[in-house]
């Protein structure tokens, strides 16, 4: 039997965790009659799955009839848009005629502006084609973030929207870069977007799914699940490590591993994003032998109140701290990221 766990970021892995409310309050949106909104933004830390639950809500509207779904990403141009929409179409819709002669659009322009305009036009026909045909488009777009091409795009849908085509996406991204995107200040309507904050596993779930998958006794997968925090990527990790090894109980060895690849190839890149105060503040939080007093780490860096309650609101949003802890206590969402930031400083 291969490993049913999986590594690769972003592919749906065969042992899925659906979070089912938030995939079916999206599905059951768009595919109401007047949708309250056309699109949806799914935050979460590095690891926590966000691109696997746009993943697993794209590939079930893409089954559907009167659906076109196209991925892009927060570099695709325009250019690229329309090609990607043209083939769609002529894919899956073939008895509307749709035609677009994009190298005549990539070339025979001098300025980006008229470049842009014309495919503007292009697009519209094509929607309004689709909207006559009552047929709606699914865009999804992994790891938005501020660059030209995702403001370009984002100012489009809103137009879109205008006009009332059928037109529907949904954004993952980290915290930081989404909010620098709605900062902008042509983009402004993007904070009025619906947002997914995604929340940790179930304890209950990851127990059954290692219990039933790697024959584990209840008490051992019990043990697992905390482990891991609901951490979705140590979920995976620790699973495929498990099922490697034919391990069915979890040892110092397996931990290590565990250990070693998640600040490898996650917590490493989630330092990196972290600013110098919030990076500050996790030292001082890692400090402390149980959950860290807030009033200590503030007198600690002699930070203000109004400055210490900016940065573990970001931290909390960014995925790295609990928002469920007493008040006055922090505490990390993510498993021995309090170990990785030991070692780190050391």
């Amino acid at each position: 039997m291969e490993n049913p766990f999986r590594l690769d970021f972003g592919a749906k892995p065969k042992l899925y965790i659906p979070r089912k409310d938030g995939e079916e309050t999206i599905i059951n949106t768009f595919l109401s009659k007047e949708p309250s909104t056309h699109l949806y933004m799914i935050i979460g830390a590095r690891g926590m799955g966000k691109t696997v639950m746009m993943t697993s809500i794209s590939q079930k509207i893409d089954e559907m009839d009167k659906w076109i779904h196209i991925d892009l990403s927060s570099d695709n141009t325009m250019v690229d848009f329309i090609s990607e929409l043209e083939a769609k179409c002529k894919s899956k819709v073939p008895k509307i005629n749709i035609s677009v002669n994009i190298k005549t659009i990539q070339i025979e322009f001098s300025s980006k502006e008229a470049q842009y305009s014309t495919i503007k036009v292009e697009i519209n026909k094509i929607l309004e084609k689709l909207k006559k045909n009552n047929i709606r488009v699914l865009i999804t777009i992994d790891e938005a973030v501020n660059s030209a091409s995702m403001r370009e795009f984002a100012t489009y849908f809103q137009q879109c929207l205008r006009k009332e085509y059928p037109i529907f996406a949904i954004m993952t991204g980290l915290f930081k870069n989404i909010r620098a995107l709605e900062n902008n200040k042509s983009l402004t309507f993007l904070r009025r977007a619906e947002k997914i904050n995604l929340e940790p596993l179930d304890s209950y779930r990851v127990a059954s799914e290692y219990k039933d998958t790697l024959k584990m006794k209840f008490d051992d997968a019990i043990e697992a699940a905390e482990l891991i925090d609901g951490y979705s990527y140590a979920f995976q990790m620790l699973g495929y490590l498990l099922f490697k090894e034919e391990k069915m109980k979890i040892d110092s060895e397996i931990c290590s591993e565990l250990k070693y690849a998640l600040f490898e190839k996650s917590y490493d890149k989630i330092w990196e994003e972290l600013s110098i105060n919030e990076q500050n503040i996790c030292i001082e939080i890692s400090k402390a032998e149980q959950e860290a007093e807030a009033s200590k780490i503030k007198a600690a860096l002699k930070i203000d109140d109004n400055n210490f309650s900016t940065y573990r609101s970001t931290l909390i949003k960014g995925g790295v701290l609990l928002a469920t802890t007493a008040r006055g206590k922090l505490k990390f969402a993510l498993p021995f990221f309090k170990e990785y930031i030991l070692s780190t400083i050391r």
